[in-house]
């Protein structure tokens, strides 16, 4: 993007022009020409501005006001506009004050002037040849990413912002953006037209209904309010933000996936290169600093999200379990569903728990709650959600940790979690719901396994007569199911086995006839529970 303020004014309906301050400006890049009339500037929100614009005006709304003229040159330089055009001097505006002509030196603003008294100058005509010659530079510069980056580097600090990045994109790609964090939550949106009044939630919703997002090449269409919009994204990755990700709504056609490349390419650059800060406190940053322990920054998130962090007691891990990715289809598909696990977990619980965070961490679903606003619930709460996740999700693992004191009883239960879990699966391969005593005893397991082959012998022991005998694997299998599987249910045991009750009934009373003890009842039930878990790990 090339064309300049200077460039303008040798275009015919700008001839006659006089730069009359701001000369030092004449070098600002121009993406586009708007007509202001209507100059309260308590209404002149950021909104309304795309950055980069040449502004036509005759300030016929304060004509006699000079203060406000002054403000309102301060105002469109703040917003990142690159000058005045000035219409209908003497008609509205009887000359232009110093003091006018001052503030736009000082900033160095460009204020255009057209020849005074004439009324036969109209904007269509410098519109028309402005807009021209910008769609003309446009269709010359098919890689856009260095023009965009050019404009935002003339910005002021403080407009250097994701939303002025997002207009810049929009208005130079014809079409709707939205930036999304790995949750699906709005980070950025920048609308085309401006005035649109599609809502990007309602987009959102219907574009993840099933929470399906297509493959890069291609895209969705969906329908609202009659007009048919179509939909394509792609995935941005960043040196301090989770991912996200870019997406275009756009009429008649989709965008282009070369241009949806390169805004994405804007956005990393000007994210991670520019150290842009989103400033947004949000659950996944709580998260983070909770499970890093990084005590000041938990603090800061914590206090401004409004949250008692001491009151967290319970976390949930959600973690799909027997899934590879190979390729780069099923890291989208795995995406995808991380996605849909996050919706409906946080929607479940906040029905039932008074302090809900909801995020993605380390491609598993965490929730951080406190008690129940019902507390007859607790007991079944888990079981609820996995027969509600059933339907849609059958590769699902939860973990679940209660009783949690403190953040470091939170962070230990996580530690636990990721050293043990496997282990405690391999125990446990029937269970979609772990607790955390479980774990603690997969960690016992561990660890006895890590002291040698004497160790797990000495354990194993308990089994010993039911070992040597034609019938030895049948039988251990069968006191396995009873004891880690079943918690001792002779029904639900035969179920695992796929045998009938009386049998279950039969082996078990012949296990007991060996062992010499009633394997149901403490203290002898832990050595053999013991026992057949340390079995399973090493067989």
């Amino acid at each position: 993007m090339s064309i300049m303020v200077s460039d303008c004014l040798n275009l015919s309906a700008l001839r006659e022009a006089k730069v009359v301050a701001g000369h030092r400006g004449l070098n600002k890049i121009v993406s586009s020409v708007s007509v202001l009339e209507y100059a309260d500037i308590s209404l002149l929100v950021d909104g309304l501005f795309l950055g980069n614009e040449l502004i036509i005006s005759a300030l016929v709304s304060i004509k006699d006001d000079v203060e406000a003229q002054c403000r309102l040159i301060h105002r469109l330089h703040e917003v990142g506009e690159v000058g005045l055009i000035l219409y209908y001097t003497g008609i509205f505006v009887q000359c232009l004050d110093k003091r006018l002509l001052q503030t736009a030196d000082e900033l160095d603003f460009p204020l255009i002037c057209m020849p005074e008294n004439r009324f036969d100058f109209r904007y269509s005509e410098a519109i028309s040849e402005i807009l021209g010659l910008v769609i003309k530079d446009q269709m010359k510069e098919t890689y856009f990413v260095t023009g965009i980056i050019d404009r935002i580097a003339q910005l002021q600090e403080k407009q250097q912002t994701i939303g002025a990045v997002m207009r810049m994109l929009s208005d130079r790609l014809h079409c709707t953006l939205l930036l999304a964090n790995h949750n699906m939550e709005q980070r950025g949106f920048a609308a085309w037209p401006m005035a649109s009044r599609w809502a990007y939630k309602e987009i959102l919703d219907e574009y993840l209904q099933n929470q399906q997002l297509p493959p890069l090449e291609s895209s969705v269409s969906i329908t609202i309010n009659d007009i048919t919009l179509y939909i394509n994204h792609i995935s941005i990755t960043f040196e301090t933000e989770p991912i996200m990700y870019l997406i275009a709504v756009n009429e008649h056609h989709p965008l282009l996936v070369y241009h949806l490349k390169q805004a994405a390419e804007v956005i990393q650059i000007f994210i991670n290169d520019w150290q842009y800060d989103f400033g947004i406190a949000d659950s996944h940053a709580l998260m983070q600093a909770i499970l890093e322990d990084d005590p000041p920054r938990m603090r800061r998130v914590a206090k401004a999200l409004n949250i008692d962090v001491s009151s967290i007691h319970t976390m949930w891990v959600l973690k799909e379990v027997g899934s590879k990715v190979n390729t780069v289809i099923e890291l989208q598909q795995k995406q995808n569903r991380s996605i849909k696990r996050t919706m409906i977990t946080k929607s479940f619980l906040q029905e039932h728990r008074k302090l809900v965070l909801v995020d993605t961490v380390n491609d598993s679903v965490i929730a951080f709650m406190n008690d129940s606003l019902f507390h007859d619930e607790d007991d079944g709460l888990e079981k609820t959600f996995m027969e509600v996740l059933r339907y849609k999700d059958q590769d699902s693992l939860l973990v679940v940790c209660t009783n949690l004191m403190t953040t470091s009883d939170v962070r230990n239960a996580y530690k636990l979690l990721q050293t043990c879990l496997d282990t405690c699966h391999r125990i446990y391969p029937y269970k979609r719901i772990i607790y955390l005593n479980e774990l603690q005893f997969a960690e016992q397991c561990m660890s006895i396994l890590e002291q040698g082959e004497a160790s797990a012998s000495s354990y194993l022991l308990p089994l010993k007569p039911l070992q040597a005998q034609e019938d030895s694997n049948e039988l251990i299998d069968t006191l396995s199911a009873f004891l880690l599987d079943a918690q001792c249910n002779m029904q639900q045991t035969g179920e695992r086995l796929f045998l009938h009750k009386n049998t279950v009934k039969y082996r078990i009373n012949k296990i007991r006839q060996r062992i010499g003890y009633d394997i149901s009842k403490m203290p002898g039930a832990y050595k053999l529970y013991l026992a057949v878990a340390l079995y399973r790990l090493l067989n």
